[in-house]
């Protein structure tokens, strides 16, 4: 051990490396596309065409204009299943479209 450095665990280094090199957000991001697929299933996510982060924002394409419909009802709801899955808020809104 050299003098004067304090130790840290190694998860906690990683946690602060993903941090100074902004990773940690895209992380996050990631994690937040699997709590969708988590939350909705297997028959919402055959509906869907893409989705993706930007800002904050998660945009999903779906191939059914019922189904937007549907879900735009129930975009607070979601939002918060897939901020809570993840742990921390990553999504701020949903954008069906």
């Amino acid at each position: 051990m050299f003098s004067g450095q304090k130790e840290i665990k190694l998860g906690d280094a990683i946690k602060e490396f993903l941090k100074e090199m902004h990773i940690d957000e895209k992380v996050d991001e990631v994690r937040a596309l699997e709590a969708w697929e988590r939350v909705m299933g297997e028959h919402i996510n055959n509906r869907i065409i893409s989705k993706r982060i930007s800002k904050s924002i998660l945009y999903i394409h779906l191939d059914s204009a019922a189904l937007r419909y549907e879900l735009t009802f129930r975009r607070e709801e979601l939002k918060n299943a897939i901020n809570k899955t993840v742990g921390k808020p990553v999504v701020k809104d949903i954008v069906f479209t």
